[in-house]
């Protein structure tokens, strides 16, 4: 029964010995940090809104942010690109997250060789459509310049003509 109050003094000598704790941002960038605004990010989106590829964000205003995404695949038989353009209005922002509304269009293209076999030339099967929609997301500052993105939107799939709930995902580097 001894043993039980010298552990106790031991832990609350340690808490005490160890001084006061300081917060954990305060070295590290932050959405709202005035000497660091991070305004530009380059990274990957994928999503059937804002495209799928190389991505762009550039701010318009501090709670405005332009994105633009897009990708190209080509080989001999299959040609693939798409473009998608986005703008995120930011509704709550703390030191590492942000909330946003969105709305956006994309274009995607996908050009295929049909058929398999000797018959010469073989013809192309076109599919493109535009796509449409909005939607909301957050976006989470992970240490100092990266982030993830994730969203949730209704998409119109020109393609398909129906309009359905799909999400996002991004990754970028912000300088």
């Amino acid at each position: 029964m001894r043993r039980i109050p010298v552990m106790i003094i031991a832990v609350v000598a340690v808490l005490l010995a160890a001084g006061p704790v300081s917060a954990q941002y305060t070295t590290r960038a932050d959405w709202n940090r005035t000497s660091d605004t991070m305004e530009g990010a380059l990274g990957a989106h994928f999503g059937k809104l804002g495209g799928h590829g190389l991505a762009f964000r550039f701010p318009l205003k501090w709670y405005l942010y332009l994105q633009v995404a897009g990708g190209v695949w080509h080989t001999t038989d299959d040609k693939r690109h798409n473009t998608g353009v986005q703008l995120d209005y930011i509704l709550r922002q703390d030191q590492r997250l942000r909330l946003y509304v969105t709305g956006g269009a994309a274009y995607f293209y996908h050009k295929e060789r049909a058929g398999i076999g000797d018959v010469e030339p073989r013809p192309w099967n076109l599919d493109e459509n535009w796509n449409v929609g909005g939607g909301v997301g957050v976006e989470y500052l992970k240490g100092e310049r990266w982030s993830l993105q994730f969203e949730a939107d209704f998409v119109h799939d020109g393609g398909k003509e129906e309009t359905k709930l799909v999400p996002q995902v991004g990754i970028y580097y912000y300088w």
